[in-house]
């Protein structure tokens, strides 16, 4: 690493640091830290906690990436993405991967594969997305909240890039996915 992010790390690890749970929710925590370092004013942040979560570039047969298109109350649109969810306490990335896929999509992997991953967004959340590649897609449904307000979209590796270069798919764990797919 450079030597100004080497430093940094050096001193804040060195510091006192003051820490709470500033709120706890049902998938995530919101930790308030004050960090007193010499010869410098106090800083504070809010870090966004998670157990994680899971993406699956599913694959047809027909080689399209199937997609879920769903209201996201946050952005307050609609967006479409790869299948996704976050991962319960105790439970696996790809045990998640495959429920998250059924549910969302009803499809199963009959091959799903560890497919990299990334942070979500690190200035400001603790939260690592792990990637899967699931193919040989089976139909096997699972019910869960709100899977009947998603719909599912089969789409090729050219037309999703077009979709991520004119910005109708603006989930970053959907880009790094389908990307990374396109360069396999």
């Amino acid at each position: 690493m450079g030597k100004n992010a080497d430093a940094y790390e050096f001193q804040e690890k060195n510091s006192k640091i003051d820490s709470h749970w500033a709120y706890e929710g049902k998938f995530l925590k919101v930790r308030h830290d004050v960090i007193h370092t010499p010869h410098h004013p106090v800083k504070t942040w809010d870090i966004v906690v998670t157990l994680g979560a899971v993406a699956i570039i599913p694959i047809d047969p027909q080689g399209h990436i199937i997609l879920v298109e769903q209201w996201r109350r946050a952005l307050e649109r609609i967006t479409l993405e790869l299948p996704a969810g976050m991962l319960d306490p105790g439970e696996s990335p790809a045990t998640c991967a495959q429920r998250e896929l059924q549910e969302e999509t009803g499809y199963k992997a009959g091959s799903l594969q560890p497919f990299g991953g990334c942070f979500s967004s690190p200035g400001s959340m603790a939260e690592y997305i792990h990637l899967y590649l699931g193919q040989d897609l089976t139909e096997s449904p699972l019910h869960a909240d709100d899977t009947d307000v998603i719909d599912v979209r089969a789409v090729s590796l050219t037309e999703a890039k077009k979709m991520i270069e004119n910005g109708q798919i603006c989930d970053a764990k959907t880009i790094v996915g389908i990307l990374r797919y396109a360069n396999l």
